[in-house]
């Protein structure tokens, strides 16, 4: 087997190739040479990169700034924090280091739900996670649902302007994994699904805790850049079962217990 030394931390990986990412210092391949036993690889000078962590999947990135997109379950650059040394107190001299990669760390201590929005176009269907949904006004009872413009479901309720929620219980990591991971135009996410469809004809995860079906307000779409906010009215919903729905920030610890 062939071995490969990392120029910047001075890892070795035996194989016949480089790996994908240094397990010491996130670099990628390119920053690995071929060694024999009589050669001796020096290592590069270089200066700390910044490290960013996909919110999503856990990834790596080391750079100057996040990847465009994460190579590992899709995601753009708006799901990555930077990782940073955590401060003790808060100081004037943190308050002056402020960036925008400070600011997404902080952006990620904002609590989530964590939801399947699904959508329909004619007699095609389609669900992806998403954590921001929230309710605005209760007489009439509206929500905001903000969807990525890449994703498909965007794409379908746009189309057909309803959409509907279905509420994951505590626990429910297998659901996330199924709709968070990938993107309906390359797989059928509700193949292996059990889903009803609602009044509105979007599934319904069968295995939520309650759903929300809404209609989108004539002309409040909200463009936002990348994404889209939808107002919408909500038209019928159940609570299924009384227990605690899943949280972000319980995902991501349930989700590091399972690896």
């Amino acid at each position: 087997m062939k071995k490969w030394i990392c120029k910047v931390c001075g890892y070795e990986h035996v194989g016949d190739a480089p790996p994908d990412v240094c397990p010491i210092c996130r670099v990628g391949p390119e920053k690995f040479a071929l060694a024999t036993e009589e050669t001796v690889v020096p290592k590069e000078p270089t200066k700390p990169e910044k490290q960013w962590k996909c919110t999503v999947c856990d990834y790596i990135h080391a750079g100057d700034n996040p990847p465009d997109v994460c190579p590992i379950c899709g995601v753009g650059s708006d799901k990555f924090v930077l990782v940073t040394s955590k401060p003790s107190a808060l100081t004037a001299a943190l308050i002056d280091n402020s960036d925008e990669g400070s600011a997404r760390a902080a952006l990620e201590k904002i609590s989530y739900g964590l939801y399947v929005v699904t959508s329909k176009a004619g007699d095609k269907i389609n669900g992806q996670c998403a954590n921001t949904v929230f309710q605005i006004t209760s007489q009439p009872s509206v929500i905001a649902v903000g969807l990525n413009k890449a994703n498909l479901t965007h794409e379908y309720v746009m189309e057909s302007q309803v959409v509907t929620i279905s509420i994951l219980r505590h626990d429910d990591v297998d659901s996330v994994r199924n709709f968070g991971y990938s993107s309906g135009r390359n797989k059928d996410k509700f193949a292996d699904t059990e889903y009803i469809l609602g009044r509105n004809g979007c599934p319904i995860v069968k295995g939520c805790i309650a759903y929300i079906e809404a209609k989108v307000l004539p002309g409040k779409v909200i463009d936002i850049g990348t994404h889209s906010l939808f107002i919408a009215e909500v038209t019928a919903g159940n609570l299924v079962e009384d227990v605690d729905g899943l949280t972000y920030a319980l995902y991501q610890k349930l989700k590091a217990g399972k690896k």
